[in-house]
């Protein structure tokens, strides 16, 4: 059977998600809210056979491994560096989506950044750079 990698991007109100395998294919991504979380993460448990849960150690990182551990006592959890995850996960998005004529123009002339949420692409990319420590130590 697969086994998979769950990453979280924890923040304040809300956490991103995804689901890889150990060669970096995404299963998938999404964003969820802290309170429903634990609920959420039961239900990729019928789905994934998950090995590790690797967490973004920024914001609110203590507190979700201490939700983790009071609902899930047998779950391997890490914790990883994920300084520069938001700047990655805007760039990954703007790739696969790339930004209309009209917001290229804007960007030109004022710091505009994205509103839409990116915490699942930050998920993905801490459980890239994961997997990459990882290929590494091999």
């Amino acid at each position: 059977m697969t086994k998979y990698l769950l990453a979280l991007d924890p923040g304040s109100e809300k956490i991103g998600t995804a689901v890889l395998d150990y060669q970096a294919q995404e299963q998938e991504k999404t964003i969820v809210k802290t309170e429903e979380l634990i609920d959420h993460l039961k239900e990729i448990f019928k789905i994934y056979q998950i090995e590790k849960i690797i967490i973004g150690n920024g914001t609110g990182a203590e507190k979700i491994v201490e939700l983790l551990e009071n609902n899930f006592e047998s779950l391997k959890i890490e914790l990883v560096e994920e300084k520069f995850t938001t700047e990655e996960a805007q760039s990954r998005y703007l790739k696969e989506k790339p930004m209309s004529n009209y917001e290229k123009l804007l960007r030109k002339f004022i710091d505009w950044k994205l509103k839409k949420p990116l915490d699942d692409y930050a998920a993905l990319i801490i459980a890239e750079k994961y997997l990459k420590t990882l290929d590494k130590s091999d």
